[in-house]
């Protein structure tokens, strides 16, 4: 009896398609934990720098995760509460106020923190909100992202409260009549704030990419082994008299 490597055209196509796929796939996951790797980096440099002083620096020259520092005023007229922040597994709020930077006519908008949602939507938080001049702290950030689930609203506000559903930088821009940076600050954590500060932190999640990795280059063998023993006929060999 023998053996013989006979593949189908039919056979040989399919798994060749599947093969290059999870290979691609897999070097794909490779190639993310590199560039994840090299954000996680470059997130690190830049937080270990002194803090940019915004009243002294280029605006255009700031970048998030950067530390930064700003002398200024809150334009509390402008402010709102941003919704559906959840904070150890309660509703609230993130304080969003924009701070003209002193001797500038251009405002940055500060998360000043979480706040509890309270009773119901009705009854928004009494937020007190300095109204003389303030030196702040914390970290340049881009300004949170539209959530999927809201993504039939065409505007992040339906009323005239101070309630937003989402984040929208051009929309507040259009509705204030003085510049604003694109970025946000996200404020320190301080004693004296009554305001909640546990800012999300930046995970490469290396580890995810790389089982993922390893999860599609096994598919791939097994492809291969699955084509070659499916191909591999037996043949009964002819005796001669």
């Amino acid at each position: 009896m023998q053996h013989r490597f006979k593949p189908t055209f039919f056979l040989s196509l399919f798994c060749l398609v599947l093969l290059s796929t999870f290979v691609s796939l897999g070097v794909w996951q490779v190639n993310r934990v590199e560039e994840k790797q090299q954000m996680q980096a470059e997130i690190e440099y830049l937080m270990a720098q002194p803090a940019r002083n915004l009243n002294q620096t280029s605006l255009d020259t700031i970048a998030q995760h950067q530390k930064a520092t700003v002398t200024g005023q809150f334009k509390t007229e402008h402010q709102f509460l941003l919704d559906n922040i959840i904070q150890d597994g309660k509703p609230g709020y993130y304080v969003m106020t924009p701070f003209m930077i002193e001797g500038t006519q251009t405002s940055i908008l500060i998360n000043r923190g979480w706040v509890h949602q309270g009773k119901n939507r009705q009854q928004l938080p009494s937020i007190n909100t300095p109204s003389e001049t303030l030196t702040l702290t914390g970290k340049l950030a881009n300004p949170r992202s539209k959530p999927v689930v809201l993504g039939n609203l065409d505007t992040p506000k339906s009323d005239q409260t101070p309630l937003w559903f989402y984040m929208d930088l051009a929309y507040f821009r259009l509705s204030v009549d003085y510049p604003v940076l694109p970025l946000v600050l996200r404020l320190d954590p301080t004693k004296n704030s009554t305001l909640i500060r546990h800012w999300p932190e930046f995970s490469a999640k290396t580890g995810m990419h790389i089982g993922y990795a390893i999860q599609w280059f096994v598919f791939a063998l097994f492809v291969l082994f699955a084509f070659v023993g499916t191909s591999v006929k037996k043949e009964e060999g002819l005796l001669n008299d």
